[in-house]
């Protein structure tokens, strides 16, 4: 599922997934960050010389910058798919660390309640 269905599902008790939302996503052009969702192909990233996003280390966004990664997007590259799905694995990968770390300090309802008012979600 989406970011908000897996913090959601954690409140529900799930402590398993298999999700092919991230990889899915990233063939489509949609990137996860902390503070929006990016549809690469969009214009404004024609410009953008900055990665997906700045608190990301993951290796797409320690290498390369959202008009580059529009640029490889747009003219079909599968190189595109592939280091957007680098990020998007990433950005789920800390998501789920952030989702443990929030349980293991008795803190997840905070953090869902703070996930969810960002994302708009449940």
């Amino acid at each position: 599922g989406t970011p908000e269905d897996i913090v959601y599902g954690v409140s529900c008790g799930i402590d398993m997934f298999d999700c092919v939302i991230p990889t899915r996503s990233a063939r489509h052009g949609l990137l996860f960050t902390n503070s929006e969702k990016i549809v690469i192909k969009n214009a404004r990233f024609r410009e953008d010389d900055a990665p997906i996003d700045e608190t990301c280390d993951c290796y797409t966004c320690r290498n390369f910058s959202r008009a580059y990664l529009r640029h490889l997007y747009i003219a079909g590259e599968i190189l595109a798919m592939v280091l957007n799905t680098i990020h998007n694995v990433h950005y789920y990968m800390r998501l789920l660390e952030q989702i443990r770390a929030a349980l293991e300090k008795n803190s997840f309802t905070q953090f869902k309640n703070t996930f969810m008012k960002k994302e708009g979600g449940v």
